[in-house]
């Protein structure tokens, strides 16, 4: 029980639509576990999910200068980079050099931008 209510939160925090995801993601749990998150306020929940995307914004650009330079440079660009990345890539890194190097390699492969140059 507590991992598929786990799942769906990680799913929905995480995601660039975190609303939307929690509800279409609370279908694949069981009455009682939907129960339980009756009681998120929708307000914290977004305010939950928007720090926990900022978070990992910040260990992509605090990983590598280069991605911090980008961001400098053109916000729009990197914004939409990252929000796809977020979308397509599951955060499973703590550490931002890590983190910086999945991206790095993210944006390589969907050609962003080429980070290593």
């Amino acid at each position: 029980m507590l991992k598929d209510l786990q799942r769906v939160l990680a799913r929905a925090l995480t995601s660039n639509t975190p609303l939307e995801t929690l509800k279409q993601e609370a279908e694949t749990l069981t009455p009682e576990e939907r129960a339980l998150l009756d009681g998120v306020g929708a307000d914290r929940f977004l305010l939950t999910s928007l720090l926990v995307r900022k978070l990992r914004f910040e260990r992509i650009c605090r990983g590598d200068t280069k991605a911090e330079e980008w961001f400098a440079r053109e916000p729009e660009r990197f914004t939409e980079a990252f929000k796809a990345y977020n979308a397509e890539v599951p955060s499973t890194e703590f550490f931002p050099r890590l983190e910086a190097q999945a991206f790095r390699a993210w944006c390589k492969k969907r050609g962003f931008v080429n980070l290593d140059a």
